[in-house]
């Protein structure tokens, strides 16, 4: 009997032993990954992966597809290094492990220069470092992990760059239109797995380049690239900035989801394999708004958008065929406001303003990939996109009439094929080689009141469809002439159908590391990109083409940067710059340029490319990355940007602040063993956006607003400070992760101006804001 009951006690402690254990020892999760050549982006194998701070220490080695998986990793902070004879070690630093979600890692190493004998080569930490390894300077990648820790950044990719050096916003805290170094939000190119996209941003036509929110979660993301200057040759189309994103593959080995609620709506993703040990997988999100609805709960006096949206990504590789993946992003929102009907209550012209605004984005491609050997492969996409846009705005009269204002619907679709051949020659040279055909075309119907205060009824001013192309050819190369001396040289040429101009592009860049931890960089770049392509193919009344032979507008780009690796986990940059802008479109003997466009700009007059600008300036950053539970950043941007219109006289244009300061940071502590809690700020202090003063003697005709042309941009608004605050609370559990999130933008309760509107008390004009606080707070459940 007693040989019975002992044989019975240790089958169950041996039954319970796993289950007791992973409950003495906590949480865990699995690290995983892939390794790969950062020239040929071929996997490596052999390569050793540690995780530095376990005890014991776990690590292991990549296979022959460069994959690596080391399971059972207790949840936390972590270093991870990785080392290949041959290559330069990189470490990654305070790697978050939590409960939900296995962590993917996906890590280029560079080739040494030449073999060394009995050389230590140190790890590099570089968090700020771009992807794209022929980027010599102005750039900087940005993870999931940053963009949901960063104060102020709502998981937007646009609000998380508004940190970076020579970044602003271009309206303040209430939309995502960025302004990089001077430059109009609508001279960013974005890009998404290797190919532009419409701007992705939710209402991104009102705002002229900027929105609510970008049309996919930042949780769809891979590490990705934003890039402020002087691109590498394969960036065409690009004026003052590239967003370089790319979608992460779903997980191969098994199925997670997510799961968020909170002040912006719901939030579900999922991801896995198509088969259990297949090598397929899928990844998707999908988002609806209920932002409108708590604005009507709430009764505000604005309107509040409504939105949804659905992104997702198709991981197929095959054996010969090489790998495959369909991606796409699909968005669509509205905003809308009805006034009160009571004149006696309209305080502004705001008041009495009836508006219906909407836009919709539709993205999506098939994208392949095929290696030949271990040092070339071939990348062709071939994607579709659509972008539409409609605003409708009437103002009420205190009769109970209608005064319409204006009615705007615009399509625009892209059709694009693009390939590029990357080799790379050896460990001092690699190349990439591509071409690129865009079909362009656009719908378009717009009506407007060109005298609203005297007409009651809206003039057709176009009605039109057309279509063009563009096309573009480039190639660059990445040349190591020393291990202390990279040099970065490209060239883009882009043809544009419709005026048959070829515009070639050249790109050079060099770095000099002439002490170690200390590096000076140079690089000049010629950049164009193209208007809206309803300002080309505009007619005039008889159906004539007003601007057959306007050309793109172009730009010189030079740059100097000095770093400073002040310690492993420090970095001091400084970055002078100087742009001159040409042959910009403007409107002959007027103020108007296309410098500083808005959404609502259409001419029935020819343009012409008199118009020049400039922006000067230097960018400094400070940034201690995230080490022992705290990191911070402070970064500086002082500029001038001045444009000359039409009438020749230089003014500044609609975005020159003058200066950026922001200082973020925030801590992280343990809690109860397993869980985190971080605290993390951001204070901005920014000058004033400009304005074009009103015309108050026509404006009180009208009791409407009148703007005084001939004196563009002449008035800015007051410094401003902003104050942004977020507390984040995970609570890890066994294969599960609850998240609390807690933000508040706009603290200080700083006004924010909007525009101009006309007071009915003091019958003038006035400047119109709010002065609110933008709370954003979630739930997320990761399993």
């Amino acid at each position: 009997m007693e040989k019975v009951k002992f044989v019975l006690l240790v089958c169950i402690y041996s039954a319970l032993f796993p289950f007791v254990q992973s409950m003495a020892q906590g949480p865990v999760q699995t690290i995983k990954g892939r390794v790969v050549d950062a020239d040929s982006e071929i996997s490596i194998p052999g390569v050793n992966v540690i995780v530095l701070e376990s005890h014991p220490q776990k690590g292991t080695i990549t296979d022959m597809d460069g994959h690596f998986m080391i399971e059972d990793v207790p949840v936390g902070r972590y270093t991870i290094q990785i080392s290949f004879l041959g290559y330069e070690p990189v470490v990654l630093s305070e790697v978050l492990v939590g409960s939900g979600k296995e962590i993917v890692l996906n890590v280029a190493i560079k080739e040494t220069f030449q073999q060394l004998n009995e050389v230590v080569i140190k790890p590099e930490q570089r968090k700020d470092k771009a992807q794209n390894n022929m980027a010599t300077l102005s750039a900087r990648s940005f993870t999931v992990e940053e963009a949901g820790r960063f104060a102020g950044g709502w998981n937007d990719p646009s609000r998380l760059a508004g940190s970076f050096a020579g970044v602003s916003m271009a309206e303040g805290v209430n939309d995502n239109a960025i302004v990089v170094r001077g430059n109009a939000p609508k001279g960013i190119l974005w890009r998404l797995e290797g190919v532009e996209i419409p701007v992705p941003n939710h209402l991104n036509g009102v705002n002229n380049g900027g929105g609510i929110e970008t049309v996919f979660s930042v949780n769809m993301l891979d590490n990705s690239d934003f890039l402020t200057g002087a691109f590498p040759a394969e960036y065409g189309n690009a004026m003052s900035g590239v967003f370089d994103m790319k979608f992460r593959k779903g997980n191969r080995d098994q199925r997670e989801s997510a799961f968020q609620i909170g002040s912006q709506g719901i939030d579900i993703s999922s991801e896995g394999p198509f088969k259990d040990g297949g090598e397929a997988s899928y990844l998707f999100n999908y988002r609806y708004s209920t932002m409108g609805l708590v604005g009507q709960l709430a009764d505000m006096d604005v309107g509040l958008p409504n939105y949804q949206d659905l992104s997702f990504k198709v991981h197929l590789p095959t054996q010969k065929a090489g790998t495959f993946s369909i991606w796409g992003i699909g968005g669509k929102s509205n905003v809308a406001f009805e006034p009160d009907e009571d004149p006696n209550e309209w305080e502004t012209s705001w008041d009495n303003n009836e508006y219906d605004t909407g836009s919709e984005i539709a993205a999506g491609g098939i994208n392949h990939r095929l290696n030949f050997g271990q040092k070339t492969y071939l990348f062709s996409s071939i994607v579709g996109a659509y972008d539409g846009f409609t605003n409708v705005s009437d103002q009420l009269q205190r009769d109970g009439s209608m005064i319409p204002i204006a009615d705007h619907s615009e399509k625009n679709y892209r059709l694009i094929v693009s390939s590029y051949l990357n080799h790379k020659f050896g460990n001092r040279h690699t190349n990439r080689t591509g071409m690129t055909y865009t079909n362009l075309s656009f719908d378009l119907d717009i009506q407007g009141n060109p005298n609203p205060g005297v007409e009651d009824e809206l003039v057709r001013i176009a009605n039109q469809t057309d279509n063009s192309y563009m096309m573009q050819a480039y190639t660059q190369s990445k040349f190591r002439i020393a291990p202390t001396f990279d040099v970065n040289a490209g060239i883009n040429f882009t043809y544009f159908g419709l005026n048959e101009e070829l515009i070639p592009e050249p790109r050079l860049g060099v770095t000099w590391r002439f002490i170690p931890k200390h590096s000076f960089s140079l690089a000049y770049g010629k950049h164009s990109r193209l208007e809206p392509l309803r300002f080309y193919l505009a007619q005039n009344e008889s159906g004539a083409y007003l601007n057959p032979d306007l050309e793109v507008t172009k730009a010189n780009h030079f740059v100097f940067s000095y770093d400073w690796r002040v310690s492993d986990n420090m970095s001091l940059k400084i970055e002078p710059y100087y742009q001159k802008l040409y042959d910009v479109p403007v409107l002959d003997g007027s103020s108007e340029s296309l410098i500083n466009y808005e959404w609502n700009m259409y001419f029935t007059d020819p343009l012409v490319n008199d118009g020049t600008g400039s922006n000067i300036g230097v960018d400094v950053t400070i940034e201690r990355y995230m080490k022992n539970g705290y990191y911070y950043m402070f970064t500086g941007s002082f500029f001038d940007s001045k444009y000359k219109g039409g009438d020749g006289v230089e003014r500044n244009t609609s975005y020159n602040r003058n200066m950026v300061l922001n200082l973020l940071g925030g801590k992280e502590w343990k809690v109860r063993e397993n869980n985190l809690l971080s605290i993390n700020g951001k204070i901005s202090y920014m000058g004033g956006n400009r304005f074009t003063p009103p015309d108050q003697t026509l404006s009180k005709e009208s009791e409407m607003v009148v703007l005084d042309e001939s004196r563009a941009f002449e008035w800015q608004e007051d410094n401003k400070l902003f104050v942004d605050l977020a507390f984040n609370y995970r609570i890890n559990r066994n294969k599960v992760s609850h998240v609390l999130i807690l933000q508040a933008k706009n603290i200080t309760m700083t006004e924010e101006m909007f525009g101009w509107a006309y007071d009915f008390q003091q019958q003038k004009v006035v400047p119109h804001g709010m002065t609110m606080i933008y709370p954003f707070f979630s739930y997320r459940l990761e399993f």
